[in-house]
């Protein structure tokens, strides 16, 4: 059997682990590891079962396991401290979970409402299965579902107060940290039992691949869940499996970037709706009335630090916070204006990808509030990022002034 984590690894810096995680599965000569579209692999000509490729791997159909794929799960591994498998997706993953765990009952917060999704088609294929609030009594629960950092925000739960509730009461805490993967954050430090992520997001970081990820503290459930999901035949293809390997190799430098980014731009954005509020010791001049009176809110784990209880923030974030966060406008209109007319943020959805994007989330998720955007930064400068909302602002002050005079 393969040894998933790469042991002369574990104690590395994640830059390290990112590019070095598989070297002990390197069995050719390339330097970057080659592309395998093959379905089929060649046995060992002297005996069927002995391995086919490397000291210690054997490979057959490529709905059971690739070399790439392996090399993935080996990467993810050792950066997760724990035992990964991938999937053709992010809800594939999370659904996989649940077959595998097979819950009765389900505590559930609130955050991306595909997990929900999810949960309900398990609930079709198994009667009687009870979905309870995050905060309620946690008396029969098996799984603990907690998002965090929380989609749409970006703020952050403490994950090991929940992990002393889940299991207290014999349940199993599932961490899904899409919006912070190492080095931002690690769920086991806090006492996580299983650790999901959307690969498609930061890991893969371009928005050209589609995979998921499960990782375990327990090396047999990672391999029971590896079983499944060569009869299901639930994994990524090839060419997203290799996309994704090579996007883990600038995993930590790519989003220590984003995460600093995005903390100045929120930092700058909070400034300027302070800026625009009356008060007895401030009274705004017109530019910082144009450029931040429409802001209602703006949100993330950096302004959670000066809450109250939200001293864990920092040890549970040791590198910084999620590149995502949300700016809450008083109108629908107001949000979709500045959503159309930002030139460095592309106007979509998903997160996590190389170049900023802005999302309209009530018009995936119409429970989301219709004046709220989800901000996803890339790794534009910061000084761009910053002229683009300022200049967006002063447009929509004009835009809204020009109409008001019609």
């Amino acid at each position: 059997m393969v040894e998933l984590k790469n042991s002369l690894y574990n104690t590395a810096a994640p830059s390290t682990q990112s590019i070095h995680g598989d070297d002990h599965l390197h069995a050719t000569s390339e330097v970057s590891t080659p592309i395998s579209v093959s379905t089929t692999f060649a046995y060992n000509k002297k005996e069927i079962t002995a391995n086919n490729y490397g000291l210690d791997q054997r490979y057959i159909y490529s709905r059971s396991g690739t070399p790439i794929l392996t090399k993935v799960e080996a990467t993810l591994s050792t950066l997760s401290e724990g035992y990964a498998v991938i999937y053709g997706s992010g809800l594939t993953a999370a659904f996989s979970v649940l077959v595998e765990q097979r819950p009765k009952k389900i505590a559930l917060g609130s955050g991306y409402f595909g997990i929900k999704n999810v949960i309900e088609q398990y609930q079709r294929l198994v009667p009687n299965v009870q979905v309870v609030g995050l905060d309620c009594s946690y008396n029969d629960v098996d799984i603990v579902w907690l998002e965090s950092p929380i989609n749409p925000t970006g703020e952050v739960r403490d994950i090991s107060s929940y992990a002393l509730r889940a299991h207290a009461a014999g349940a199993l805490l599932v961490v899904d940290a899409t919006l912070a993967p190492p080095p931002l954050s690690y769920p086991f430090r806090q006492g996580a039992d299983i650790v999901v992520h959307s690969a498609t997001k930061f890991l893969g970081g371009h928005s050209d691949l589609l995979a998921g990820v499960v990782v375990s503290r327990a090396p047999k459930s990672a391999e029971s869940m590896r079983v499944a999901r060569s009869v299901l035949g639930t994994g990524p293809g090839s060419l997203d499996a290799w996309l994704l390997l090579r996007s883990l190799r600038t995993l930590s430098v790519r989003v220590q970037n984003q995460s600093q980014t995005a903390t100045r731009l929120v930092a700058f954005l909070e400034s300027h709706r302070r800026l625009a509020v009356v008060s007895a010791c401030h009274s705004p001049s017109v530019q910082e009335l144009a450029i931040g009176r429409r802001i209602t809110a703006v949100r993330h784990a950096s302004l959670q630090l000066s809450t109250t209880h939200c001293s864990f923030i920092e040890t549970q974030h040791p590198n910084g916070y999620a590149p995502v966060f949300s700016i809450r406008f008083a109108t629908k209109d107001q949000a979709l204006f500045v959503a159309r007319h930002l030139q460095l943020h592309t106007f979509a959805t998903s997160l996590g990808s190389v170049e900023s994007l802005v999302d309209w989330r009530h018009g995936i998720d119409s429970k989301e509030d219709p004046g709220l955007l989800r901000i996803s930064v890339g790794l534009e400068n910061f000084d761009d990022l910053a002229n683009d909302w300022s200049k967006t602002l002063l447009a929509l002050d004009a835009h809204e002034k020009g109409s008001a005079k019609l």
